[in-house]
């Protein structure tokens, strides 16, 4: 056999094991696409229904079984549930499934844009898996984006511009407690105008601010520390921050010789890790944070999980400085305005005259617009802040 017909028999061979390789189904339709379905998926784990945006994603590699973005979403669904799986051997198991994906997309990544989104993806998911070592592991896959040259920003039909890798590093650095890093890598984000991620990045650095303002000359728990970086705050940590840095038993002390002692403790008190410290704000009656009924249960419940809005904290604030001052009439001081000083809050509502008094004391603080945003969550650093503040202003200490 000659040594050109050997040849050509090898080509042939090569090229008939390309064809063997696994091919993607047919669509459905023009819209029936892997970037479409993973820009979709993408938006579904932005609202929380990872379920549904699992099924994006495995449409997404059904049309085409080497689409590297798909297998980077199904990493990143596979982390954030197992950021929050109880069971430690489920855990394991569902930590080992997105590393293997992320290493799956980057392999089959056949474009710099691809191997960009696997390598954010990257970041994102071992900051929701946060594991021993995720913060190493976050490193690398910053690493690996930081050296991809020549990205098409046309090819990234999610994070649409680069700085999404700078950002998401950020936010794994703050999620850290590490805030100067975080700083520095936002701070990009927020001189490169234009960008997708310009606006998140900015809230972030403001966030981290407040919370920079709020530790700089007192001292707070590791306790109080850990809520700050959370995005949104449950009642539990509110009760757990109030109590813990207002010390109520020596701030309401001057009210009464006696301990009062709570008139009731919803059953979903018991066993909480903050069950103390909720006790002793229902002890205190702090409004805005009392139990409330639950058809369902058909009882009062104190719902320890649920997030706090900012319209209830600015209630809970107004009752703490109404019981340490004895001045009742701060409960009606802006009652009767007829226009109101924020465009989202009416002089109406029952939350008003809270609000007014949490800002005008600068425990809270309006946006840019100046809407208070009364029902957005509250998140950590507004809470730490807020009650930072507070502490100062009546002087616990």
């Amino acid at each position: 056999m000659s040594k050109y017909l050997l040849v050509f028999l090898g080509l042939l061979a090569v090229a008939l094991l390309a064809g063997c390789g696994p091919k993607g189904v047919a669509p459905d339709s023009p819209e029936d696409t892997p970037p479409n379905h993973y820009l979709h998926g993408m938006e579904l784990v932005d609202a929380g229904r990872l379920p549904e945006a699992r099924l994006r994603f495995a449409r997404s590699l059904e049309l085409d079984p080497g689409y590297a973005p798909g297998f980077a979403g199904e990493a990143l669904v596979a982390a954030m549930e197992a950021g929050v799986q109880p069971d430690a051997e489920h855990r394991a198991v569902e930590l080992d499934k997105f590393r293997v994906l992320l290493d799956k997309g980057y392999a089959k990544a056949g474009t710099p844009a691809d191997k960009f989104i696997v390598a954010v993806t990257g970041i994102r998911a071992e900051t929701s898996a946060k594991d021993a070592k995720w913060m190493r592991r976050a490193e690398k896959w910053h690493e690996k984006g930081r050296v991809i040259k020549d990205v098409d920003e046309g090819g990234l039909p999610y994070y649409r511009n680069v700085e999404a890798l700078d950002y998401f590093m950020g936010k794994a650095r703050f999620e850290a407690g590490e805030y100067a890093e975080a700083k520095g890598l936002l701070g990009k984000v927020v001189g490169a105008a234009g960008n997708k991620w310009h606006q998140p990045a900015n809230e972030l650095y403001a966030r981290i601010q407040k919370i920079e303002l709020a530790t700089a000359n007192y001292t707070v728990t590791g306790v109080s520390r850990a809520i700050a970086a959370k995005d949104a705050v449950s009642r539990a940590d509110v009760a757990a921050l109030i109590a813990g840095e207002l010390n109520l038993p020596r701030l309401f002390g001057k009210l009464t010789a006696l301990t009062p002692e709570a008139d009731f403790i919803p059953a979903d008190v018991a066993g909480n890790p903050f069950e103390a410290e909720i006790v002793e704000v229902l002890k205190w009656n702090v409004r805005g944070l009392e139990p409330v009924y639950d058809a369902s249960a058909k009882a009062e419940l104190f719902k320890p999980g649920a997030p706090l809005s900012r319209k209830e904290m600015a209630l809970a604030l107004e009752d703490i400085l109404i019981k340490v001052s004895g001045d009742e009439s701060l409960s009606r001081k802006y009652l009767g305005q007829e226009t109101s000083a924020y465009p989202d809050v009416k002089p109406t509502e029952a939350c008003y005259n809270a609000v007014v008094n949490a800002v005008t004391r600068n425990l809270m603080e309006t946006d840019l617009t100046g809407a208070f945003r009364p029902d957005d969550d509250l998140n950590g650093a507004e809470l730490l802040l807020a009650v930072v503040r507070l502490r100062n202003a009546v002087n616990v200490y």
